[in-house]
């Protein structure tokens, strides 16, 4: 007789398990207030139990770390720096990444000065690892601080070529976005080479050069750089919005359709491409279509963001607003300082959906909202 894996009611482990069903249902309200409770009764075990039922020992820091997330996509990173914090003390062993991270939840929270100090003394504590001194960079970057990203990034070069190790392909590769955010194109375009010269894998990240250089204008250098992306969905789509923007809407369309023509579950990703491509040539069927069936697997923000765009085509305003929520919360989840969707996915927005009265009351989700059409 094969011996049932199920959960007993009221286990630890049925609480996980509720709580995962909750947030794979989207009720991440219900999921909070479940983990809290599976924390909470964690947190009252006796070292006795724990060093007999070590695997209550992980549940703890898993059940900590997901509760975490899980506030963070709420936007309340105090509470969520409180419940990591515990870790500290629970499981010391990696009081390294502990600290890291809430050091990267201090700044997304808006104690930017106090996170970046936390991320320098960490990596100052371990002078000869390249790695605490690009993560500072990054953070650096992300926060604004340009100069002291450049600071930290050097001095992760300079570890790292003190070591006669291989080029390292992430500091290159932090390097482009420093550059790109410095505005100065041509040593980002450098770095990039220089990164996936290093580390092939980043030839995949092709299509933030050609983003970055259709946003400046410089179609033909994109183009170029089109070619080199392996994947059709996002150097289609890319060729018909460079030839939109070029005042060649014929053409636009027939790249759009090339796109949409093609299976999206064939590729790994750049599946918002296909989506986006679908969304322009006027009908959101097929694309929400889609989206229904894999949104649960590949639910990006930015496929969040567009099935709301999707249902705003279609007169719901409702599932678009919760939609647009969703994306918002989503981007939370990966730290980045977003309160709002921006200009561009206004603009996305506006030239799809006709119709003021359903653009109106969308336009609170958006940081910058250009004048309704007439």
């Amino acid at each position: 007789m094969t011996e049932s894996r199920t959960s007993l009611p009221g286990s630890y482990e049925d609480l996980m398990g509720q709580a995962r069903a909750a947030h794979n249902a989207g009720d991440i309200d219900s999921a909070i207030a479940i983990h809290r409770r599976l924390v909470d009764r964690l947190s009252r075990l006796s070292d006795r139990v724990l060093a007999r039922r070590p695997e209550l020992h992980d549940l703890h820091r898993q059940a900590r770390l997901q509760l975490t997330n899980l506030l963070v996509r709420r936007g309340r990173h105090a509470e969520a720096i409180e419940v990591e914090e515990v870790l500290l003390h629970t499981h010391p062993e990696n009081a390294v990444l502990w600290r890291t991270d809430l050091a990267i939840l201090r700044i997304a929270k808006g104690e930017i000065e106090a996170g970046l100090a936390e991320l320098e003394a960490l990596a100052q504590e371990h002078p000869d690892d390249p790695v605490s001194w690009l993560v500072l960079a990054s953070e650096a970057r992300t926060a604004g601080q340009l100069a002291r990203s450049q600071t930290a990034l050097d001095r992760a070069q300079q570890i790292d070529a003190q070591g006669n190790r291989e080029p390292n392909g992430d500091i290159q590769y932090e390097r482009f976005l420093l550059y790109k955010a410095l505005g100065q194109l041509d040593d980002a375009l450098a770095a990039w080479e220089e990164a996936v010269a290093s580390d092939s894998d980043k030839a995949k990240t092709v299509r933030r050069v050609y983003t970055m250089l259709t946003e400046a204008g410089r179609y033909s250098e994109a183009l170029s750089y089109v070619e080199r992306d392996k994947n059709r969905l996002q150097a289609g789509y890319q060729r018909a919005l460079i030839a939109h923007l070029s005042g060649e809407p014929e053409e636009a369309r027939r790249q759009w359709q090339m796109v949409a023509a093609l299976d999206p579950d064939e590729y790994e990703y750049g599946h918002d491409a296909w989506v986006e491509a679908v969304l322009r040539l006027g009908d959101p069927d097929p694309a929400l279509a889609w989206l229904q069936e894999s949104l649960s697997q590949v639910g990006t923000a930015r496929l969040v963001f567009l099935a709301g765009v999707g249902w705003a085509m279609h007169d719901d305003v409702e599932l678009a607003e919760k939609l647009f929520q969703r994306a918002i919360d989503l981007s939370r989840q990966r730290r980045l300082l977003l309160q709002k969707l921006d200009g561009a996915d206004w603009r996305l927005l506006d030239s799809l959906v006709a119709d003021d009265e359903i653009k109106a009351p969308l336009k609170s989700y958006f940081a910058v909202v250009e004048t309704l059409r007439r």
